[in-house]
């Protein structure tokens, strides 16, 4: 990023923000613009990703690219195994066309590497799924995507294979049966394609809280595109760096770190699923100079790492960084705190990618904050009930528009409306709030539940906490807390109500007029979002006497 042409937007952003939602000028400058991207940028969007990868993949040579679960896979092993797969893959779908839907289905394994880059060589979309879904959420997603073929690990098999289409053929990964000249087949397959870069090469499923499956296609030039900014010369990260990371494969996280592996020669460390002990255990061992985890989990790995070994285990690590939902100031400066190491924060969507902060930034963020504006992004805030534009320091609805945005997700003049709250302050950073399906609504005030979850984090005793509204007749909703405590915990409903109303500071939508519940767990769905529906069911049970 040159400094000069990210300079400019920022001074801009200053102006913009005295200005008055009223007139079309006015609105016009209170949007946001990123550093352009640059001429190679936007030539390597259209860059023939398929044999792009298999050229990559075989200058690594025999370098270790991922270490899943204790499964080492390298370079040449990774383009071997996926040539085996390839030509499994023609053989059983002899009429294989380029744009049909490959399902892969997998949990932690070695064999997605080679499966994605199978899959991308064939022409075929790569679905991710998630193997561990539960078995009429699988089916459901299979049928959604109504692939040609469904590849799966071998532990997989059987609930696979109950869950697929009637009569689409089921491939167990691993068991393909070696070609002579891999490089060789991977690439005058993937130089047959056609030159279509808007045509999609993953398609994920995303799911809110009701677990039902979504499914979004990723065209080649976005993942291109993706990739080319992840792997800029001022990158943080490159081939020499070792980073661990703890979401799964069907994650967009999972995908793209795997992409950027591929395509750099860095290596990955997957851990299983997440315990903050195991995942302790994983860093000291593998001494990665990066992490990835959620908030969530870098909140449990500090809250639960045993006094004297987090921060020891992290002195080699140059990089922590999260995504996936919002972390507020206090919370982020307490975990970097716990640590010892500074934690950014990576802002997207599966229909976007990335757009803020991808990790080539030169500006480290203030805590809470997800940074700027990558390199081609527009952002605008919206008012939540007029729908005009809002200047800094005012929570609203967050828009952007940019090349790594599918068409597929934005409205008329090219905006995608995230569902996300935040703002952005006077420097050009950005804040996440909350989703707005998620605010709370009391006496027509909104009240963002993931401050409150914040506080409530804050006592020592509590472990997890989820906040949500409980419809009222009078006032909307009243916010209602679910906690998980620590073992021991002496901590009791009604010091955690009071601990919230200290902090509200008078601020009467923000206490827990709903309650506060104990619970021994708090309920997920397969993609590990919690489960909100789950929750008001337990609650409702607990109202009925059930409980």
């Amino acid at each position: 990023m040159m400094a000069a042409g990210e300079d400019r937007p920022w001074r801009c952003r200053q102006q913009s923000s005295m200005a008055t939602a009223g007139s079309g000028e006015d609105q016009s400058r209170l949007v946001l613009r990123g550093p352009p991207l640059t001429e190679a940028e936007v030539a390597g969007a259209e860059l023939p990703l398929a044999a792009y990868l298999v050229q990559k993949l075989a200058a690594h040579g025999d370098r270790l690219l991922q270490v899943v679960v204790g499964q080492e896979s390298r370079a040449d092993w990774v383009l071997r195994q996926a040539a085996a797969e390839l030509s499994a893959l023609q053989r059983a779908v002899p009429s294989l066309r380029e744009g049909d839907t490959v399902a892969v289905c997998v949990g932690r394994s070695a064999l997605f590497a080679p499966a994605l880059l199978a899959t991308i060589c064939s022409g075929a979309v790569c679905a991710v799924v998630n193997a561990a879904l539960p078995h009429e959420s699988l089916r459901q997603a299979l049928q959604e995507l109504r692939p040609v073929a469904v590849l799966c690990e071998p532990q997989a098999t059987k609930s696979v294979s109950d869950a697929r289409p009637t009569g689409c053929p089921l491939l167990v990964l691993g068991t393909a049966e070696a070609v002579p000249d891999a490089q060789h087949l991977l690439m005058s397959r993937a130089q047959g394609l056609q030159g279509n870069n808007t045509a999609p090469a993953v398609a994920l499923l995303t799911s809110g809280t009701t677990g039902q499956p979504k499914v979004i296609r990723i065209p080649r030039r976005n993942m291109a595109l993706a990739m080319l900014i992840l792997t800029r010369s001022d990158a943080p990260l490159g081939k020499d760096d070792t980073l661990l990371f703890t979401t799964g494969f069907f994650w967009l996280s999972g995908t793209l770190f795997t992409f950027w592996s591929l395509d750099t020669g860095m290596k990955c460390i997957v851990t299983p699923e997440f315990n903050p002990q195991t995942v302790l255990d994983y860093i000291e061992r593998s001494k990665p100079t990066a992490i990835f985890m959620p908030p969530n989990q870098w909140v449990s790995l500090a809250r639960h790492s045993p006094e004297g070994r987090l921060r020891p285990a992290m002195q080699q690590v140059r990089l922590c960084f999260t995504g996936g939902a919002a972390l507020n100031a206090e919370t982020h400066a307490w975990v970097e705190a716990c640590t010892g190491r500074p934690l950014v924060q990576w802002y997207g969507q599966t229909e976007a990618l990335p757009v803020c902060n991808v990790l080539a930034s030169p500006h480290r963020p203030p805590p809470g904050s997800v940074g700027r504006l990558h390199a081609g992004v527009q952002a605008k805030v919206l008012d939540l009930q007029t729908g005009k534009c809002l200047g800094a320091g005012v929570d609203g609805e967050l828009c952007f528009k940019g090349p790594t945005i599918i068409d597929e997700f934005v409205d008329k003049d090219g905006w995608i409306h995230t569902g996300d709250v935040g703002h952005y302050d006077t420097d050009g950073n950005f804040y996440v709030v909350d989703r707005i399906k998620e605010l709370v609504k009391y006496r027509g005030v909104h009240v963002s539940p993931s401050e409150i979850e914040a506080w409530l984090l804050g006592h020592p005793q509590v472990s997890e906490a989820v906040v949500l509204g409980i419809p009222h007749d009078e006032d909307q909703e009243h916010p209602a807390a679910f906690v998980v405590l620590t073992p021991g915990a002496t901590v009791t409903p009604d010091e955690l109500k009071q601990l919230v109303k200290e902090r509200a500071c008078g601020s009467e939508e923000k206490l827990l007029h709903g309650g506060v519940f104990v619970m021994e767990s708090i309920p997920r769905v397969a993609t590990g979002k919690v489960s909100k529906g789950q929750l008001r069911r337990a609650l409702q049970e607990r109202t009925m006497g059930k409980v």
